[in-house]
């Protein structure tokens, strides 16, 4: 008996994102441990959102992401979420990235750029099209991972002094 209510607890604990260890997340909230919980000049969100997974053009792949904003008055808001896809082993979505930052670039009011970011290739896209920037920095940390950075009210170099907070060892290494 004590050994199935283990066994259930420990089923449990790895659902909810847990480890045997409590300093080490399990997949795939370890994926979040190379992202910051704080920003200079923003505020976190009270709670990060769970692990989720999706689908779309490039494939099927788990998040997790966390949320930040800077409240300057009461017409202007920056929102900046920082995300972390993972594809799974064998993908290379370098071409895809580029593919899409190509067509990008083709729009009106829309600034692109390849970058580095930590030493790993990114790209940064910069919609001016309802006005204020949204800014998308998509960075290659893996061949099958991706770390971005989304900005309402955000210039890309914004952007990218942001990402430069994140500890991409750690989410190159999450398992």
């Amino acid at each position: 008996m004590r050994v199935t209510v283990a066994a259930a607890i420990a089923s449990v604990l790895l659902a909810a994102g847990l480890s045997a260890d409590p300093g080490k997340a399990a997949w795939p909230l370890s994926l979040r441990e190379g992202l910051p919980t704080e920003l200079p000049g923003y505020v976190a969100a009270p709670r990060d959102p769970l692990p989720d997974t999706d689908e779309n053009e490039m494939g099927i792949y788990t998040q997790v992401s966390r949320f930040f904003q800077r409240i300057e008055s009461a017409t202007s808001v920056r929102q900046f979420r920082l995300v972390v896809q993972d594809y799974g082993a064998g993908k290379d979505l370098g071409g895809a990235i580029r593919k899409a930052v190509s067509e990008a670039s083709r729009a009106p009011k829309v600034e692109t750029k390849e970058v580095k970011v930590s030493g790993l290739t990114a790209f940064a896209v910069t919609d001016r099209s309802q006005g204020n920037p949204t800014t998308l920095v998509t960075v290659l940390a893996s061949p099958s991972r991706l770390v971005l950075g989304q900005g309402a009210n955000i210039e890309a170099a914004e952007a990218l002094r942001l990402l430069g907070l994140v500890d991409f060892e750690k989410v190159i290494n999450a398992k």
